[in-house]
């Protein structure tokens, strides 16, 4: 393992990466229309926290969706946490390497999709997965 920062980098990140997309797309459903990975996962520098940071052991998984309704998962919580276009869920957890990693969800607002595909995050590395 690689050491970057203060997070110990997994060796395995194509695996990673893999086992995440599986994950994702197994409740991904007919309301999410659009889902994109981004953050330390696409990027290939995920991995586990040396010391735990805030909440989170290791990396926490980035996804933003566009609903087809607005129509929010029922297991997702909300993490009272927004901005312009955007609200922040977590969508679960998934073990990796021993370590839970968090997923967290950036749900697109109704009719902010324009808006949302021309923020920063799209001008990164991003992942389409459905």
């Amino acid at each position: 393992m690689n050491m970057e920062k203060e997070k110990i980098i997994y060796d395995n990140q194509e695996k990673v990466l893999e086992k995440v997309i599986l994950f994702l797309k197994s409740f991904l459903n007919e309301d999410i229309r659009e889902a994109y990975l981004f953050g330390s996962i696409v990027e290939k520098r995920f991995g586990k926290y040396i010391k735990k940071y805030k909440v989170h052991n290791g990396s926490d998984i980035d996804l933003i969706v566009f609903l087809a309704e607005g129509n929010i998962l029922k297991n997702w919580k909300n993490l009272n946490t927004e901005k312009s276009w955007w609200k922040l869920y977590r969508g679960g957890k998934i073990e990796i390497n021993g370590t839970i990693h968090k997923i967290d969800v950036l749900v697109v607002k109704k009719d902010m999709e324009e808006i949302a595909k021309k923020s920063k995050i799209f001008e990164g590395e991003i992942l389409r997965i459905k």
